[in-house]
């Protein structure tokens, strides 16, 4: 007989969600930053290095979203903390770029071992309070510590240098992995009865909502990846950076609060436009100023786009693998934004990175409000 899963342990699993969240977001700027300052790398490096970490990623996020269908959450969880928590340490004892790249690699086998296991975790507990409850309760747990995380860069390399922000993430990770250890995760996961034609309307809706997320992975890396070093080179303190960066993770916080309490419904169209006026904002005002706002309209683009998409894909009668196929659209835009992003800044100057971001978001317009009015 199954154990009910208490509210202690649901709490507990918040909490280390927050704690590696936290360390992500001190390593999201803090990785680029460090090939930059210590490696030399140029845009079209960076933006290589910010791709290569998604091929792994698109793999191992439906591979291991169906592997947690039937050995359980937990297992993935820990072991994609551990490989993470190595990841960290191997940064610093590198000075070789090819390198580099095969830990980013190894990263995103990581990040497709944790993530899918997380949502489908959420998903089997929703019974209860609903879906989009518990997924707004989740997504403002990580999007909470992806907000302190930049914060607490920036202030940690104020006091010492970027070695020690490597430090501190990897205290986090470590306290987050410990957590997760104390929960009770069963093996077999409740399975939610679903209406046949609402399962059927959920599955048509798949391609639609999974071509969001290649959007938002393609923005959201293109934007934490390429945007702290080209604020550096406008002029920026490098703590400041990652300020810009935070500040685009607490409004994309705020979204979620106001998803689950509010929204909800017919947000994709809502997001996909708030992407556009930031890229926008991004591209005619290249100061700081410019950056704060673009960094604002983003995160709240984010918050939405990803809260509504991933509410409708653990929908799906398969939590795992509708996970695996979320993060697997993230994983392709990830790969797809750098890259392309990082060789167009490359080649005609670094600003014409959100111009060319605003071109994929008027475009995804349609797409957007074509999901909102089938959902």
């Amino acid at each position: 007989m199954r154990t009910p899963l208490g509210k202690s342990d649901l709490l507990r699993f918040y909490i280390a969600v927050a704690l590696f969240s936290t360390a992500f977001g001190v390593m999201s700027p803090a990785v680029p930053l460090y090939a930059r300052l210590s490696l030399s790398a140029n845009d079209w490096e960076l933006g290589i290095l910010g791709a290569v970490m998604a091929v792994p990623y698109v793999i191992g996020s439906i591979l291991f979203g169906r592997v947690s269908d039937r050995v359980g959450r937990k297992p993935l969880l820990a072991g994609g903390l551990t490989i993470y928590l190595f990841v960290v340490w191997a940064y610093i004892s590198t000075a070789d770029i090819f390198m580099f790249g095969l830990l980013r690699c190894l990263e995103g086998i990581a990040f497709s071992s944790i993530w899918p296991s997380a949502e489908a975790f959420v998903a089997d507990r929703s019974g209860a309070g609903g879906l989009d409850r518990q997924v707004g309760h989740y997504s403002v747990a990580w999007s909470a510590g992806y907000t302190a995380g930049p914060f607490l860069m920036g202030a940690v390399i104020s006091a010492g240098d970027l070695i020690s922000a490597f430090i501190l993430a990897s205290a986090l990770v470590l306290f987050g992995l410990m957590t997760i250890l104390t929960i009770r995760m069963p093996k077999d996961p409740v399975r939610l009865e679903q209406d046949p034609a609402q399962s059927r309307r959920h599955q048509r809706n798949v391609i639609g909502t999974a071509y969001i997320m290649i959007i938002w992975g393609f923005a959201m890396l293109t934007f934490y990846f390429l945007v702290p070093p080209y604020a550096v080179s406008a002029g920026v303190a490098a703590p400041v950076a990652g300020y810009i960066v935070g500040s685009a993770s607490a409004t994309r916080t705020i979204s979620f609060m106001l998803y689950e309490r509010y929204l909800r419904r017919n947000t994709a169209i809502l997001g996909m436009a708030l992407l556009l006026a930031s890229t926008l904002v991004g591209w005619a005002l290249p100061s700081l100023l410019g950056f704060f706002a673009m960094a604002i309209l983003f995160g709240s683009a984010l918050g939405l786009l990803y809260a509504y998409a991933l509410a409708r894909m653990l929908e799906l009668p398969s939590k795992g693998a509708g996970a695996g196929i979320f993060e697997a659209a993230i994983g392709l835009g990830q790969f797809l934004g750098p890259i392309t992003m990082g060789y167009t800044g490359f080649l005609f100057g670094s600003g014409s990175i959100f111009l060319a971001l605003s071109i994929v978001a008027a475009a995804s317009l349609p797409v957007a409000l074509r999901v909102s009015l089938k959902h």
